[in-house]
């Protein structure tokens, strides 16, 4: 197994901080580098910032995770119509997935585990396709009557800067028919359209959103925070 597959994970922790970033529904939602689509699903799982909670509350999947700031928490998970996953090579391994979490995080395969569990008896589609060659297609089902999202978390440091710029003017493009959001959660400096912010202690990935209409874009960076979920610092 190991020479067959590359190291990848689904990390199910990083919804809580996208969560905030979402917009109201009903939403469409596209994730980029989705392994196996997890990250797609997130009104099964509950959610715990500090005293305020969120989500599916008989979840067994519980996401918890230290805010800080003026986080737009929204008072629901935004409805979701229709999802979809791309990447690469799509992930049906159960047993690779956990092979991906390190050994010494406990509670991070706990978690994985009880997600997949969730997702068995409505697993989202996700399809075998690359980031930009097969994103106008996929982009192209998605429902009129949804706001559009595209997302990805610690996917973007796998490309080149080449095929980064060529991902955002997909969206670009795609965007003279329909408004898109995007929202990118990565490690600083992968996204260069975000503006500067230093990494601070444990919260190593900037949280940005880009609004896309008619050709044109307005990024933002929202947030510092934990590569796993754990952490938000919103700004």
């Amino acid at each position: 197994m190991v020479r067959a597959r590359r190291t990848q994970t689904n990390e199910v922790g990083r919804c809580a901080v996208l969560l905030p970033a979402l917009p109201p529904g009903p939403l469409a939602l596209v994730e980029v580098g989705a392994s196996a689509g997890l990250c797609l699903l997130f009104e099964r799982y509950a959610y715990e910032f500090g005293s305020t909670r969120l989500g599916s509350a008989s979840s067994a999947v519980r996401l918890y995770c230290t805010a800080t700031g003026p986080v737009p928490l929204p008072q629901a998970v935004p409805r979701i119509v229709w999802r979809r996953g791309l990447d690469l090579r799509p992930i049906d391994a159960v047993r690779w997935l956990l092979a991906c979490v390190w050994p010494e995080h406990h509670e991070r395969r706990r978690r994985l585990e009880r997600a997949i569990a969730a997702a068995r008896a409505d697993p989202p589609v996700v399809s075998a396709g690359d980031l930009v060659d097969d994103l106008p297609a996929l982009l192209a089902e998605a429902p009129d009557d949804a706001q559009l999202v595209v997302f990805h978390s610690a996917v973007l440091s796998y490309v080149s800067r080449e095929r980064r710029q060529a991902f955002t003017d997909v969206l670009a493009y795609a965007s003279k028919r329909r408004d898109i959001i995007w929202l990118a959660n990565e490690a600083a400096g992968v996204v260069p359209e975000l503006p500067a912010a230093a990494p601070s202690g444990s919260l190593r990935f900037l949280l940005g959103r880009t609004r896309f209409a008619n050709g044109q874009r307005r990024s933002e960076l929202l947030a510092l925070a934990h590569p796993h979920g754990a952490a938000l610092a919103w700004l």
